[in-house]
């Protein structure tokens, strides 16, 4: 990594000649510590200072919140998973890195991937719309009911451990017409 006056988080970890996965190890902290904070979550002063300086022994440069931006320390306890505001682009806007904007995200939005239709929601989100249970889902999606399965689009997760459901538009009336005619919800 080139000496410079600033840095960013993301940066830093696309930057690295170790796994993650080895990095969060070297740190102290989980991997979904990690994924929190590059989301731009609120982290532990403590856990922030153990990132900082994995990074400076790692790449052998001095790192603190001076001149690393995208780490945002906690102002308060109360502030535990709390999201701040932070740096967004689209796709299509990431190789050009100009046109850039803050966007506040709320933590319950959903992630759909970009190749899905429009309107396409997490299952997680469908099932609580409609107070599903999981197992009942999971169970409709598998075996069917009657016979009639509830189809998804599954994609792997943004963190790559195990698939993520998706309900594209047309699967959520085809869902919803199969839950009503076999009374599973009103």
């Amino acid at each position: 990594m080139k000496q410079k006056e600033n840095y960013t988080l993301e940066e830093l970890c696309t930057g690295l000649t170790i796994t993650l996965t080895k990095f969060c190890q070297m740190a102290g902290i989980t991997e979904g510590t990690l994924i929190r904070l590059r989301q731009g979550y609120a982290g532990r002063r403590n856990t922030i200072n153990s990132i900082l300086a994995t990074f400076s022994q790692i790449y052998g440069i001095e790192f603190s919140l001076e001149n690393v931006t995208g780490l945002t320390p906690q102002e308060k306890p109360d502030q535990k998973g709390k999201k701040q505001p932070v740096l967004a682009m689209s796709r299509e806007e990431q190789p050009q890195k100009e046109s850039r904007q803050i966007l506040t995200v709320e933590r319950k939005k959903a992630y759909v991937p970009d190749d899905l239709p429009k309107g396409t929601i997490k299952l997680v989100d469908f099932k609580k719309q409609y107070g599903i249970a999981d197992s009942s889902m999971n169970r409709w999606i598998h075996d069917g009911i009657n016979g009639e399965k509830i189809e998804t689009v599954t994609r792997p997760k943004p963190t790559g451990i195990g698939p993520q459901h998706y309900l594209t538009p047309t699967q959520q009336e085809k869902a919803l017409e199969i839950l009503k005619r076999h009374g599973k919800i009103k």
